[in-house]
This record gives structure tokens, C-alpha cells and sequence, in this order.
């Protein structure tokens, strides 16, 4: 696993440890972003995008995006363990 995936299954453990195992909002997904990797509209830009052209995020709409648990089997897991969906709005 090179450091780009890490850092996508680093996101998508905090997303789900968060109570997100189905969709979540855009902006839950920059809160994330900034609280792991910065604050600046580039660093969040490019890892919304390798999220995405990885196969973690698929966008569903313009602020929902459905998560691909599957890309990192220890996260479906624990999801499946977890708590039912949050609420997105």
C-alpha cells in the first residue's frame, strides 16, 4: 500500500469512526480532510480527488458521496459492528 491509500484508508476510518458508513456530505468529508492533512483548498481539493479516482468516494450528487467500504476490508467491519447510518443533514 503506498502512502496516497494510506492516507485514503486514514480518512475513510475517521469517516466511519465518525458514525458514516453509507453516504456522507461533502463538507464532513473537508472537515476530515482538514483535521488530518490541512487546511488549504489545493490539499483538500487533490484528496477529495484521489478519493475519488481511487474508488473510496463515488459522488452521488453534488454534496453526497457514497462510500466504497470495500476498498478497505477492516473498515467494513467494523462498520458492520457499528451503529446504523448517521443522518447526513
Amino acid at each position: 500500500m503506498n502512502r496516497v491509500e494510506k492516507v485514503c484508508s486514514e480518512i475513510m476510518n475517521y469517516l466511519v469512526e465518525q458514525g458514516f458508513t453509507n453516504q456522507v456530505d461533502i463538507n464532513q468529508v473537508r472537515k476530515v480532510i482538514i483535521r488530518l492533512r490541512g487546511p488549504d483548498k489545493r490539499t483538500i481539493n487533490n484528496w477529495l480527488k484521489a478519493l475519488e479516482t481511487l474508488g473510496y468516494l463515488k459522488p452521488e450528487s453534488a454534496v453526497i458521496y457514497s462510500m466504497n467500504l470495500a476498498s478497505c476490508p477492516e473498515l467494513f467491519v467494523k462498520a458492520l459492528r457499528g451503529e446504523k447510518q448517521k443522518k447526513l443533514m
